[in-house]
């Protein structure tokens, strides 16, 4: 018996969003190998220990990417240009949030970020506003962000937009960690959260497109 939500969005106009995820999977298998052969330690110094004060400002302001910035356009498309697209939007938000906080408040509750584990080698930028020393798994920038770029990727529908918005995401998730707030880990699992999420949200939409086209088509049916 098939499943009411077909596990893969075949459909064309979900042509740009499947290139966009595969794209945004090619950055998260990027930052595994990373992991992997650096380690959670070393790969974070890595990135944290190089710096300008150049980079210094543009992180501080990327970073804001990540909060609630992105989710403004979606919603203004969806309350006012596509209405059938506001539940799924709202479940993207709903999948991204609660799986952050799951890991970030009940699985992994006090874990340490950075400039508390590594305080002696942790370079905080002196400008950001806002240092976080425990909850550090996973990013919930990163998680925002990821879910966030994907679900323009969808809107938007350009080739550009494939590449450009998963990068921006991981820009996002890259100034968590020069800003000495996640490790390379906490961004890992925070990108992945934000594939999943919005992957989740447009099997939902695809569901509800389905339905509906099937009760346009019931009146020309019971016609014939």
């Amino acid at each position: 018996m098939r499943s009411p939500f077909n596990m893969r969005l075949r459909h064309e106009e979900y042509k740009h969003f499947r290139m966009a995820t595969f794209f945004s999977l090619l950055l998260v298998g990027v930052l595994a190998v990373f992991v992997a052969i650096y380690g959670k330690d070393r790969s974070f110094l890595m990135i944290n220990g190089r710096y300008s004060t150049e980079a210094d400002y543009f992180f501080n302001h990327v970073t804001l990417l990540g909060e609630w910035i992105l989710w403004v356009p979606i919603f203004l498309y969806a309350l006012f240009i596509k209405r059938d697209f506001f539940i799924p939007v709202l479940t993207a938000l709903i999948i991204c949030t609660l799986l952050t906080h799951l890991g970030k408040k009940v699985i992994f509750e006090g874990e340490p970020r950075p400039l508390r584990l590594l305080q002696d080698v942790a370079r905080a930028v002196p400008i950001l506003k806002h240092n976080n020393y425990v909850n550090s798994f996973p990013s919930g920038h990163t998680s925002t962000a990821f879910t966030t770029a994907l679900l323009l990727s969808f809107i938007i529908r350009r080739r550009f937009a494939v590449f450009l918005f998963p990068v921006v995401a991981f820009l996002v998730g890259y100034s968590r960690v020069y800003l000495a707030q996640h490790f390379v880990t906490d961004v890992l699992a925070g990108s992945i959260i934000g594939i999943i999420s919005s992957y989740g949200a447009l099997l939902l939409h695809n569901h509800l497109q389905r339905k509906k086209r099937d009760m346009q088509q019931k009146p020309s049916a019971q016609e014939v």
